[in-house]
């Protein structure tokens, strides 16, 4: 997740506030970047520390990487359906002791 997160995944940072003509503030936002762009351009590593980095992100397939980040999320729910099946079954989920508060909630939207 931190290679996808750092290295491919860009953001964008509130940068100031303006006042608009009716008077509300709206915050402004730079370029969108990548974390490892904005810690390039702070200048902050030294050249060697910058290119470790760079061969790490080098050999990296960001479409590979998401499907095994998938594939592990998918792993992790299928271990805990076992245990929330198991868990219902227990407390034996009663659809009409929750229906006043479906009726409720259907009724706001």
């Amino acid at each position: 997740m931190s290679l996808r997160l750092n290295f491919f995944t860009p953001t964008r940072k509130p940068i100031d506030y303006v006042t608009t003509a009716n008077g509300r503030r709206r915050r402004v936002y730079d370029n969108p970047k990548t974390p490892w762009q904005r810690v390039q351009d702070a200048k902050i590593l030294t050249r060697a520390q910058t290119n470790t980095a760079s061969k790490r992100v080098a050999g990296v397939n960001p479409a590979d990487l998401t499907r095994q980040i998938t594939a592990i999320q998918t792993q992790l729910c299928e271990h805990a359906r076992a245990k929330t099946e198991t868990l219902t079954d227990k407390r034996a989920l009663d659809l009409e002791s929750l229906q006043p508060s479906i009726n409720r909630l259907t009724k706001t939207r």
